[in-house]
Parts: structure tokens; C-alpha cells; sequence
């Protein structure tokens, strides 16, 4: 236990100082082995990262990102907005509304919080400023609503959580949609109440029509995540052939059908992709050394002896690890948290009767909530340097936001059908 905190501190200390994620690892799985193993030959520390690494299964990473990236790019973004506003922008404070709807349909296209805070924010920020509402709260609404991509599949998070842990990846993708979706429909209720105690503006209501012209037009976006998850439960493919034939879809929707990307675009999005893909990757195969290195000193039997002596239930004790994950989001990114945190956890919660999806989907939401906290919160970074306001006065508009998502987690700790039901249902 003390050779891993001291590793861990490492780490905390080496981020807190701006140091990339994938070096701080690495560093501070070296001053573990100068501090605790001096004898440990440097090729034996070299191979954890190359293990880390050891799956085919990684490369569904890549794929997502680029299929999300393509589809970002070819034309997706305004048709799906488009059909968001159309759904509930004559609602009081229907712009907001509309963002999170967006933030909805886009989780299931591209599988990347930031890419849809990206995609989203810089269409709707603009237009909710000109609608007169307050710059901040419109980046507060984006950042706080792209959360959900991390949710609803297909989800980057979740294969990486699947790949470290006994979790199917098909599994966590149909445990992901309902509490998905409820992120969706709590920040609505979050959203509404604030427009009435506000008086923010409705715009028109447009009719049926409308709806009808934009669930055309956004048809073949839609049908991207009906692919991912209906491929997984046919079982016709694995998870990174399912990421390579979505990968090859959105080529297809982009040159074929929307036209809406030039080739120049579209080389640019898959060298975007690209990159995203391998910051993931390369922290992945930073963590193998850190996966070592608690298995090298038991940590996770320690721990499994530990908790056994406390007599928790499986509720009390997720409820634990949910908190446990809401204070170390607020420092580490989602994929950190889930490559050094997870292969610990998981065996100890498994011991103690926690189903091991529902204990990805806590992971996930908990993972998702630290985009929104500070000091690190990626998305509120993001949106507030889109609006053009300070850091502070996003944080300030997200709490009400926050806190309905806390709430949900509180939820999905305490009733496991919000996690489960779905894929007992589908007989999976």
C-alpha cells in the first residue's frame, strides 16, 4: 500500500505541475522502482508499456475516433442540430434545451465528450449569445451536456474500461443508454427550471413538419449508433471490427450521401482523429507500467482484505467508490482514472458482489462529472475559451448542472435496473 501511494503521489504532484499524463506515469512508475525495486532491470519496466498495449481490441479506439471525426466534419453537426432545435427550441429557454438535446443525438456519433463540446459549442454558444442568453451559461449548458458523450455508446471510455476489467464492451454499451439518457433529461430539468426563474426567451413553435424535414435530413447520422449496437448483438463482429465498418460508414454518409466535406476535410479530420487516438493510446501504454506495479506488491489483495474486514454491502460500497472516483476526477481525465484506477478496483468490487457493469457505468458517470470539476474540468476549459469568458464565471453557471448529475450518480449507485435492465431485458 505505501509503495502505490507513494506512486500515486508522484503522479498527482507531476500533473498538478502540467506534466503530460503519459509522462507523469511513466516518471512516477520509475521513482517506484527507484525507490522500491533499485534491482528491477529498465527493459523489464520498458516491457509493462509494450504490454500495456498487448490487445487487438485497442485498435477500436482509433476507429471510433475517426468515424466520429468524418462525421463531424461531413455535414452531421448541422443536420442533427438542426433536428435538436426542431424537437425543443419553441420550449422556454428552448436554445439551451436544444444544445442538450444535441449533446444527446452527437454521443451516440462520436464517442468523445470534448469532440462534441467542440462540434456543439461552436454552433450553439454563438447562436444562445445572440439570443441574449449570458455567454457563460451558454458554455456551461455545452460543457456540462457534452458529458453524456462519455455515456451513451459508442464509448471510448467504455471500451478502455472493458479491455482492463472482466466487463463485455456490449454489455457496457446497453448499461450506458438508459443512465445516458437520464443525464439528458436531469440537465433538461436543470435547464427548464433555470429558463423560468430566468425568463429566457421560446422561440416559435414551427410544427410537425419541421420535425419531419430534420429526422429526414439527419436519418443516416442517426443510424450510426443503430450499427454499433446492433452489430455487437448480432454478434456478426467485435468491438474493433464494429469501429472499423463505423469508421467505413461515415466515409460512405459523408461522400455519398450529405456531400458535404471536401477531401481536404477529410484528410484533416482523420489526422485529428488520429492524434486524439493516440493520446489515449499512449497513456494506455504508460499505465501498464502502473498495472505492474500494483500487482507486483498485491495491492488489489490488500485491498480485497481490507474492505472484507469492514462488512459493507455492494450499495455501501460503491457508494464509496463513487465518491472515491468524484474526488480523484477532480485531477485526473477520464481515460487516467479508468487505466490506473480500474484494474484495482474491479477485482475488490467483484469480491464484494458489485456486477461489474454497473460498477463501469458508476466509473463512466464519475469520469464524466470530473470533465465538469475544477481544477481540471477539460470541457469547462474548453467552452469558456469558445465564449470568450473567464474560467470562474463558466464554473459558477455549471454548478446547478453539477448537481444534477451527482444526483443521477446517486441514482445509478443505489438501483442497479438503471444499469442492468436494459441488457436483462435484451437477454444479454
Amino acid at each position: 500500500m505505501i509503495e502505490v501511494g507513494f506512486t500515486i503521489a508522484v503522479m498527482l504532484v507531476l500533473l498538478l505541475l502540467r506534466i503530460p499524463v503519459f509522462l507523469s506515469i511513466g516518471l512516477a512508475a520509475g521513482a517506484f522502482a527507484l525507490a522500491f525495486a533499485p534491482m528491477l532491470r529498465g527493459d523489464v519496466l520498458a516491457q509493462t508499456f509494450l504490454r500495456g498495449l498487448d490487445n487487438q481490441a485497442f485498435s477500436a479506439i482509433a476507429y471510433f475516433f475517426a468515424a466520429g471525426a468524418i462525421m463531424n466534419a461531413g455535414g452531421m453537426s448541422a443536420r442533427l442540430l438542426e433536428l435538436a432545435r426542431a424537437l425543443v427550441a419553441h420550449i422556454r429557454g428552448g436554445l439551451a434545451h436544444a444544445n442538450i438535446t444535441a449533446s444527446v443525438v452527437f454521443a451516440g456519433i462520436s464517442g468523445s465528450a470534448v469532440a462534441d463540446a467542440a462540434a456543439v459549442g461552436s454552433v450553439m454558444i454563438p447562436a444562445m449569445r445572440r439570443d441574449g442568453y449570458p455567454p457563460a451559461y451558454a458554455a456551461a449548458v455545452t460543457a456540462s451536456s457534452a458529458t453524456i458523450g462519455l455515456m451513451i455508446p459508442p464509448s471510448i471510455p467504455m471500451v478502455v474500461f472493458a479491455l482492463f476489467t472482466p466487463a463485455d464492451v456490449t454489455d457496457l454499451f446497453l448499461a450506458g443508454v438508459l443512465p445516458g439518457l437520464l443525464m439528458g433529461v436531469f440537465l433538461l430539468i436543470a435547464s427548464v427550471l433555470l429558463a423560468v426563474r430566468r425568463g429566457y426567451a421560446a422561440h416559435e413553435w414551427q410544427g410537425f413538419a419541421r420535425i419531419g424535414r430534420a429526422l429526414r435530413s439527419s436519418f443516416w447520422a442517426l443510424m450510426m449508433p443503430v450499427l454499433v449496437i446492433g452489430g455487437l448483438l448480432t454478434g456478426v463482429a467485435t468491438v474493433n471490427e464494429i469501429g472499423a465498418l463505423a469508421a467505413v460508414y461515415a466515409v460512405l454518409v459523408s461522400v455519398l450521401i450529405y456531400r458535404d466535406v471536401p477531401l481536404s476535410d477529410m484528410i484533416g479530420s482523420l489526422a485529428t482523429a488520429a492524434r486524439d487516438a493516440a493520446k489515449i493510446l499512449i497513456i494506455v501504454a504508460a499505465s501498464g507500467a502502473f498495472v505492474w506495479i500494483s500487482a507486483r506488491v498485491g495491492l488489489s489483495l490488500e485491498l480485497a482484505q481490507f474492505v472484507s474486514g469492514l462488512s459493507l454491502g455492494p450499495t455501501a460500497l460503491l457508494a464509496i467508490i463513487a465518491v472515491l472516483l468524484l474526488v480523484l476526477g477532480m485531477v485526473l481525465e477520464p481515460v487516467t482514472l479508468l487505466v490506473v484506477i480500474a484494474p484495482v478496483i474491479a477485482p475488490v468490487a467483484i469480491l464484494a458482489g458489485i456486477d461489474v457493469v454497473q460498477l463501469g457505468v458508476v466509473f463512466i458517470l464519475a469520469s464524466a462529472i470530473g470533465l465538469v470539476t475544477p481544477p481540471v474540468g477539460v470541457l469547462l476549459f474548453v467552452t469558456s475559451a469558445q465564449a470568450g469568458v473567464p474560467l470562474t464565471q463558466v464554473v459558477r453557471e455549471s454548478l446547478v448542472f453539477l448537481l444534477a448529475l451527482i444526483l443521477l450518480l446517486c441514482a445509478v449507485v443505489a438501483w442497479p435496473a438503471l444499469t442492468l435492465g436494459l441488457g436483462a431485458l435484451l437477454g444479454q
